[in-house]
């Protein structure tokens, strides 16, 4: 991983993920499957994911060694009351947080980047892996974002159609 690819990726993520949060309030409420969380809930839960990635990789790259919680995104989804949610200020939000994540990275030092904190169940983890992990988990809910809206059924990418779309 290098500064311009991870950059580019943030900033197509994003791209692709804002005009979701401009959607119509019956888009919003739909779900890509029966049980799973419905296109408000999925914005809600990036921004929130937003917001843990970009104190994550702060964490590790000014206090190396760092402890880093896990996050529990159900009880965020549930406790969080994403129905009530004001949609403009999440996508503010999520916006904000992202263009400066892409700031941090496009500032700072590459090999910076190498360094580790200790995540509550994942172990040790470095600040490129959280920085990463931002772009593929924003893509990863992207393509439910895209399921709900053509109405076809979702599955993690490589996995088989018939494997289901848990997450």
């Amino acid at each position: 991983m290098n500064k311009a690819t991870i950059i580019s990726e943030l900033k197509r993520a994003l791209t692709l993920t804002i005009p979701f949060f401009e959607a119509e309030p019956a888009f919003l409420q739909k779900s890509y499957a029966p049980g799973k969380w419905t296109a408000r809930q999925i914005l809600a839960h990036l921004t929130d994911c937003e917001l843990v990635f970009h104190y994550r990789a702060r964490m590790i790259l000014s206090q190396p060694g760092c402890a880093l919680s896990s996050m529990d995104q159900d009880k965020w989804t549930k406790t969080l009351i994403p129905t009530q949610r004001d949609m403009l200020l999440m996508r503010r939000l999520f916006t904000t947080s992202r263009e400066t994540m892409i700031e941090l990275v496009d500032f700072l030092p590459e090999q910076i980047f190498g360094r580790t904190g200790t995540h509550s169940e994942l172990g040790t983890i470095r600040a490129w892996d959280v920085v990463g992990k931002t772009a593929t988990h924003n893509m990863h809910h992207y393509g439910q974002l895209v399921a709900i809206r053509e109405g076809t059924p979702w599955a993690p990418a490589g996995a088989s159609a018939d494997a289901g779309a848990a997450e």
